[in-house]
């Protein structure tokens, strides 16, 4: 049996919907209507349970304004919110610079690869009945699990204000292609990787959502955090990490902070 053959597994949770806008310089907040609606309609999304959420985060540089992060249970009511948002009374004054579409991810390549070797002792191929059968068992056990529910429906945490977003792709140049390299290699990457990242547990929390197939990037990394000097000796940290070092590419970076919905009328009110 091939390693490299076998895909990962994932186990998918919320989709997600990262909105950028400028506002309207013109916009001189006169009329404080639009964005009193445009509060209270964020005031409503802060919460919606099982369905999801949203917020919004002054972004600083960046040739933004905002970010406008949505989470929902739905590819439909993840529409139904960014469709919401250019409608409202508020919308005539964001202009968009940018969104990216995602669906928070759990990668396992830890118990993929754990899976494939137990499946090679039993004589079990990928792909086979008895295959998806291991695959179904053990994917159902993970996701009844509760922490695992809250990685995949995750919530905006406490103390933790600040927000740095940015995409990443896997490298496939010929001779360093993280496509071709057998799943064990790369299990023991991503979990020297994930090391690094549990350091600054309590100091960072990180929502990693997959867009392949979605976007133009193959991955989203949402990083919250009390402190913002954080995202930097933790990204910094990471780029030595031999995952990354090798095989990362990274797009842009968005920083800022979550904007209470209690000062959202005087943030877009000019």
């Amino acid at each position: 049996m091939a390693h490299e053959i076998v895909t990962p597994l994932v186990l998918d949770g919320w989709f997600v919907l990262h909105q950028f806008f400028r506002l309207d310089p013109a916009s001189d907040g006169s009329d404080g209507e639009p964005a009193a609606d445009f509060a209270e309609l964020m005031r409503r999304w802060e919460d919606l349970g099982e369905e999801g959420w949203s917020g919004v985060y002054r972004i600083v540089g960046g040739g933004t304004d905002f970010m406008v992060m949505h989470f929902r249970n739905s590819l439909e009511a993840l529409g139904e919110a960014e469709r919401a948002v250019q409608q409202s009374a508020l919308g005539r004054d964001l202009f968009p610079t940018d969104d990216y579409l995602s669906v928070v991810e759990l990668g396992m390549y830890g118990m993929t690869d754990s899976l494939v070797k137990e499946a090679q002792a039993e004589g079990v191929a990928p792909g086979s009945t008895e295959w998806d059968a291991k695959v179904d068992r053990l994917l159902a056990e993970e996701k009844a699990k509760r922490y695992v529910q809250t990685r995949l429906q995750p919530r905006q945490p406490d103390g933790m204000s600040y927000v740095c977003f940015y995409p990443m792709d896997k490298r496939r140049n010929v001779g360093q292609n993280w496509y071709t390299l057998p799943l064990a290699e790369r299990a023991a990457l991503m979990a020297a990787h994930g090391q690094t990242g549990r350091r600054y547990a309590g100091r960072i929390s990180q929502i990693i959502s997959g867009s392949v197939g979605f976007d133009d990037w193959e991955w989203a990394v949402t990083l919250f955090a009390g402190n913002p000097l954080d995202f930097k000796a933790l990204v910094t940290e990471m780029r030595y990490d031999e995952v990354s070092a090798l095989y990362a590419e990274f797009g842009s970076f968005w920083v800022g902070y979550r904007v209470s919905t209690d000062r959202l009328a005087e943030e877009f009110g000019g």
